[in-house]
C-alpha cells in the first residue's frame, strides 16, 4: 500500500495510505465524525468522508484531493481564491447549521461552545485546511476545532487566516479591499461588520489563551507551536489589526 506522511501542526502523526488518511484520535473525535457522517449524508462532497477508529486507535477518513499551503503562493494570492474560499466556508455553514438541531449537548468538542448557536463553526478555516484545485478552494480539512457557535465567529477568524494575517501585512489597504471582498463574498449584512475588529480581537486572544493552556497540560503540539513563535505572531496581528481599527472598520463597509 502506498503510505505517506502529510505535512501539518502534528509532525509525523498524519499519514495517507491509498485513498484514506489515518490521524490521531481524540475524545472529540466520534462527534466530530457523527457531524461529517451527516452532511456527507445530505450531499456535501467537500468534507473528508468518516470511516470511523481503527483497531490503534486512529482516526480514518477519506482523502480530499487538491494541494494544501500552510500560506498561500504568491500565484494564489489573487481575489478568484478569496472568493472561492468564502463562497466555500458560506457553503458550509448551510450545511452545518441543519446539524444544530441534532446537538445533545453530550457530544465532546476540542474548544468550548460559543453563543449563540447558529451553526458548527470549522474553527481553522485556513489556507492550510483547505484544498485548491484548479485555483480554486474545493475541499475541507481537520475537523478537530469543530464546535458549536455563531457564524461571524467563524467568518472573521477565516478571513484573518486568508487575507488579514502577517502573510500579508505589507499593504494594508490591500488587506482591508480582500477582507471586504471575502466577507461581501460569504454575504456578511452590514450590522455584523460592527464588531469585526472587536470579534477578531477577541477569537485571537481566545486561541492565544487556549493554546498556552494546553501547553501548561503537557500537550507537545502546542507548546511546539509556543516554540516556533505563534503566540508572538497572534500578539503582533493583533497590535495591527487594533492600530488599523477604525480604517478597517470604514473599509469593509
Amino acid at each position: 500500500m502506498e503510505k505517506k506522511f502529510l505535512e501539518g501542526g502534528r509532525i509525523g502523526k498524519i499519514q495517507k495510505i491509498e485513498n484514506t488518511v489515518i490521524r490521531p484520535a481524540n475524545i472529540w473525535t466520534q462527534s466530530v465524525h457523527s457531524f461529517l457522517y451527516f452532511i456527507d449524508s445530505s450531499g456535501a462532497a467537500f468534507v473528508p468522508k468518516p470511516y470511523g477508529i481503527n483497531e490503534c486507535g486512529e482516526e480514518v477518513v477519506s482523502f480530499m484531493p487538491g494541494n494544501v499551503y500552510n500560506a498561500l503562493p504568491k500565484s494564489l494570492l489573487n481575489d478568484s481564491v478569496i472568493v472561492s474560499a468564502a463562497a466555500l466556508l458560506r457553503k458550509f455553514h448551510r450545511y452545518s447549521e441543519q446539524y444544530i438541531s441534532r446537538l445533545t449537548t453530550n457530544e465532546k468538542w476540542m474548544l468550548p461552545v460559543v453563543n449563540p448557536i447558529e451553526v458548527m463553526c470549522h474553527g481553522d478555516f485556513a489556507p492550510y485546511n483547505v484544498t485548491i484545485v484548479d485555483g480554486q478552494a474545493y475541499g475541507i480539512i481537520d475537523f478537530d476545532t469543530l464546535h458549536p457557535g455563531p457564524k461571524m465567529w467563524d467568518v472573521v477568524y477565516a478571513s484573518y487566516r486568508w487575507v488579514l494575517s502577517a502573510d500579508f501585512m505589507g499593504d494594508i489597504e490591500e488587506q482591508i479591499r480582500k477582507t471586504k471582498l471575502f466577507l461581501d463574498s460569504y454575504g456578511v449584512k452590514p450590522v455584523d461588520k460592527d464588531n469585526f475588529v472587536t470579534l477578531l480581537v477577541r477569537r485571537l486572544k481566545c486561541l492565544m489563551d487556549y493554546m498556552q493552556g494546553e501547553a501548561q497540560r503537557g500537550n507537545s503540539d502546542f507548546q511546539h507551536h509556543i516554540d516556533s513563535g505563534h503566540l508572538q505572531a497572534y500578539a503582533a496581528d493583533i497590535k495591527h489589526i487594533e492600530k488599523y481599527n477604525s480604517k478597517i472598520l470604514k473599509g469593509i463597509k
